[in-house]
């Protein structure tokens, strides 16, 4: 039974990875906290281990039908790698009752974001500077905001590149999990270095997103992502409630 919980939230990271093309860290993290009752930072960096591994199995998927943008994921990745780092040394600075707040209000945003229409589809930018340039500029938030709050960067990455450079739904979120396989790593090694990765629900945890990415990443490539958004939506919202909830009463005791 310990070895099937083990699994499962890992599951639950690599179905959301897969389904979003994202790391499936925003899931993760309050599991991380709830079930294993690891710190915010702990949550925050063992996550970042796990998101690698959900990217890797998920991106593979969306390659075998066309839907990665390499060199996007490649330029993003340069300028994500280093500041991956720097979001990492940031959270483990910052006060738990603050980290877990400022996740609380991600996940709101997040919520937002996928409860909107997705955007018409427009043809995608043509290689050129200002291509390399959103590319370089999204890679550093994104890498930021995986490095601080624990996740592959992934809501960051797909609206840049769908409402930026024009990409379809599926190619943005194949191209979003190739950059995660840079951004993931470096965050989760500067975790390592303070501490905050725990190595040993490393191994469970990546079994259940390696079973869970490439399933949810299969379902995907012939739906609409409108109604699997919104449901999410939802779920990540009351997500969000409940970790302002419980970092408020952390803090008053």
């Amino acid at each position: 039974m310990k070895k099937l919980v083990g699994v499962l939230p890992g599951l639950a990271a690599g179905i959301a990875g897969g389904l979003f093309g994202v790391g499936g860290g925003a899931v993760l993290v309050p599991m991380l906290t709830g079930i294993y009752r690891l710190s915010q930072h702990q949550a925050h960096g063992t996550s970042l281990a796990i998101v690698g591994a959900t990217s890797l199995v998920s991106v593979v998927i969306y390659a075998l039908h066309g839907n990665v943008s390499w060199w996007i994921a490649g330029a993003t990745g340069i300028t994500s790698a280093f500041s991956a780092r720097w979001g990492a040394r940031l959270a483990s600075r910052t006060p738990a009752h603050y980290l877990a707040r400022g996740f609380a209000l991600f996940l709101i945003v997040v919520a937002i974001r996928m409860a909107l229409a997705t955007p018409t589809h427009t043809p995608p930018i043509a290689l050129g500077a200002s291509t390399i340039a959103i590319a370089l500029v999204t890679g550093i938030f994104t890498g930021l905001l995986a490095g601080f709050m624990g996740v592959g960067g992934g809501m960051i990455a797909v609206p840049a590149f769908t409402l930026l450079l024009g990409m379809s739904q599926q190619m943005a979120q194949g191209t979003s999990l190739a950059l995660i396989l840079i951004t993931a790593p470096a965050g989760a090694f500067e975790h390592h270095r303070h501490g905050n990765v725990v190595l040993g629900l490393v191994p469970p945890l990546a079994i259940g997103a390696a079973i869970g990415g490439p399933l949810a990443s299969l379902l995907v490539q012939p739906m609409p992502q409108s109604t699997l958004a919104r449901a999410f939506a939802v779920f990540l919202a009351a997500n969000a409630v409940h970790i302002w909830l419980r970092a408020g009463r952390a803090r008053a005791q």
